[in-house]
Order: C-alpha cells, then structure tokens, then sequence
C-alpha cells in the first residue's frame, strides 16, 4: 500500500513508525533515522512469528497498540520512552567581582594633579612610554592626565599614587582648612 512522508512528503512504498518529540510519525525509510522506532509487544510478536516474510508484508499486516500517553511522563511498569533524560549541567564559575577602590565622600583629587604626576616621573627619570609600561596604561592616556586635559579615574589615580609615591586624593576638609587659612 503505497503511502507518503509525514516528514518529507515523498511517496514510499514502505513506511516506519517512529517517535520524534513525542509525536508518532510515519516516515519513510530515510526519515526513520530522525527519531526512535515504536516497537510495542504486539508488533513483536507478530515479527517473531512471521520469520522469513519481507518487512513490506510485516508492515502492511501489523497494526500496533499503544498504551495510552501518560502526562506525568513515566509508565505504569518501566521507564517511559517518551521521556528524555535530563543532564543537570554543572553551575558555570563566574570570575571575582572587580575590585573597586571605595573614595570616601571627604577626599578629592588634587587641583594640581598634571604637576604632581608630572614631577614625580621627572624625579624617577622615566618617560610617558616607560611610565606606561610599568603602570600597564596607554602612553596617550598619562599625556592627557599629566597636560591635565582629562582627570584620572579612580583607578588610574591609585596606579599612580602606588608607582610614583605621590598623594593625589586628598581630604576635602583639609584643603578647605588651608584655603581658608590663606
């Protein structure tokens, strides 16, 4: 009995019955390989006892029973086969947070910042390239901070203050102290 491809549409004259996400296809014999084939007690049997006929004949004879689908996703006896196993993956690692330098509200950066950087590479002879290698920073980047066209982040600024020995966040109170003392 000539028949057609729930999977593909093409005319075959042999058909199998297979599971694919659930669902019971009847596929040709190309198309089987993309799902598991339905084997119930009753087509078992009946290929046991019909040795030596072609599979077209087997296939045309047997009309399989299915136990009815059961929601919950196992069978009363075994295992369901509808059922897939599930792989718990293992929880990825997530790097360390960023360490993130904490200012208190009371410090500043120095109003003569680009001086003090300036003066402390001049005093340990280094030039922008070198300055920038040890302190693992763009050449560019310490040029705009030391002409003062740009202010150092935080981190850029603790760089700096660590690799020269200068202070360049100072505490706010105190500078007002010493304006207003001037």
């Amino acid at each position: 009995m000539a028949s057609f491809c729930e999977l593909c549409g093409k005319h075959t004259d042999v058909s199998k019955k297979v599971i694919i996400e659930k669902s019971i296809f009847n596929v040709c014999l190309s198309c089987s390989r993309r799902g598991k084939p339905v084997e119930t007690p009753n087509s078992l049997r009946n290929m046991a006892s019909s040795k030596g006929t072609s599979i077209a004949g087997n296939m045309a004879t047997t009309r399989p029973t299915y136990a009815p689908y059961n929601t919950t996703g196992t069978s009363q006896n075994s295992r369901n086969i509808y059922t897939r196993k599930i792989i718990s993956t293992p929880p990825r690692i997530k790097p360390p947070p960023l360490k993130k330098i904490n200012m208190m509200d009371e410090m500043i950066l120095d109003h003569e910042f680009p001086s003090l950087i300036r003066n402390a590479r001049s005093k340990k002879g280094l030039t922008h390239d070198q300055l920038g290698q040890k302190i693992n920073e763009k050449v560019t980047l310490i040029r705009k901070v030391e002409t003062g066209s740009i202010r150092p982040d935080e981190i850029l600024a603790k760089k700096l203050e660590r690799f020269l020995g200068i202070k360049l966040y100072v505490n706010a109170n105190e500078q007002n102290l010493e304006e207003d003392n001037s």
